[in-house]
């Protein structure tokens, strides 16, 4: 069966299959990037609330303002660490970490779901683009 004459030929809507990689590469993207946010902002929670606590004494000598005394953050492994000179050496104290599995998990999650929605959203080669 063919259209009758002068009538445009059907186009077909989008795949089902690429539908759904899009649902599951976003859904991967989302649950990695909100992982994520909820690591370092769980680290950064607790840091403010050693602080407060005062159980440290690198987070008092940093909270008093001395010279040497410093919060840092880092990403991979996830800490909060304080620095300070005690007695001319410096001394590294850990305040506040989450587990690294977790962490490059979330991060894997994060960047293979960006990823896998770039490349769903990608123009496929050798096939004709609609009103193009």
């Amino acid at each position: 069966m063919s259209a009758p004459a002068g009538t445009p030929p059907r186009r077909r809507g989008p795949s089902r299959r690429r539908a759904l990689a899009l649902l599951v590469a976003s859904g991967l993207a989302l649950v990695g990037v909100v992982t994520v946010g909820v690591v370092y902002a769980g680290i950064g929670v607790r840091t403010l609330r050693a602080s407060v606590t005062a159980d440290e004494p690198c987070l008092v000598a940093y909270d008093q303002d001395r010279a040497g005394a410093r919060v840092r953050y880092t990403v991979l492994p996830p800490q909060g660490v304080c620095t300070w000179d005690v007695d001319g050496r410096t001394t590294d104290v850990v305040v506040a970490s989450a587990p690294t599995a977790l962490a490059v998990g979330a991060w894997v999650l994060a960047v293979g779901g960006v990823a896998g929605v770039a490349v769903t959203l990608a123009p496929r080669p050798g096939r004709a683009r609609p009103n193009g």
